[in-house]
């Protein structure tokens, strides 16, 4: 009996394609996907437009993250102010803290970790806070991290945390993390982050 050879992925692709029902399937998804781009960008408008008076050309909050430049420094009043209003999808105030991820947002600081310490029913808006605290935090403020990282309210998000204690890398950023190497949840990444260093 001779055995039929497999088809290749671009082979059956191009059966998927001939398809009419296969066809109007992703016409359908990706107009789903452009209406809700275009949703986020109504949302997002009032912070693009705050910026953008404020000298920060973007398209998006989402441009700033990442950046390696922190030419947009002086903005940081402007991303704090828009941070802090509820009226946000949490998906763009995601987006807005993870905007402040970097040194000289550190004063952003008492803003930032006060949304953490009340949001625990948002997963996007608890993952860019985190984000914000590990590129914000300092020696000074290493002690109020560590003890949000033991909150197990905060669930997977404080896994970013300790980014912002490897990042630091100070004599009190280390005796932290090795004092989180024997927690249930977060040891096994704490000693990953400091043979990292």
């Amino acid at each position: 009996m001779t055995r039929r050879k497999p088809k290749s992925a671009g082979a059956f692709m191009k059966e998927l394609e001939a398809e009419p029902e296969w066809r109007a399937a992703q016409a359908e998804k990706e107009r789903r996907v452009a209406e809700q781009e275009e949703w986020y960008v109504d949302r997002e408008a009032p912070v693009v437009a705050a910026l953008a008076e404020a000298g920060v050309e973007v398209e998006s909050v989402w441009d700033l993250v990442n950046r390696k430049d922190d030419h947009y420094a002086d903005a940081v009043p402007v991303l704090v102010e828009h941070l802090q209003d509820e009226s946000y999808p949490d998906r763009v105030r995601e987006g807005i803290a993870r905007s402040l991820s970097f040194r000289k947002a550190a004063p952003a600081w008492p803003v930032i970790i006060e949304l953490y310490r009340s949001t625990t029913e948002s997963f996007d808006l608890q993952q860019g806070l985190a984000a914000a605290m590990a590129g914000t935090v300092t020696d000074e403020t290493v002690d109020e991290l560590v003890a949000e990282a033991h909150r197990e309210e905060h669930g997977e998000s404080r896994l970013l945390l300790l980014l912002g204690l490897k990042r630091l890398r100070t004599s009190k950023a280390t005796e932290a993390l090795e004092g989180l190497r024997g927690d249930p949840d977060l040891g096994d990444n704490a000693v990953e982050q400091l043979g990292e260093r």
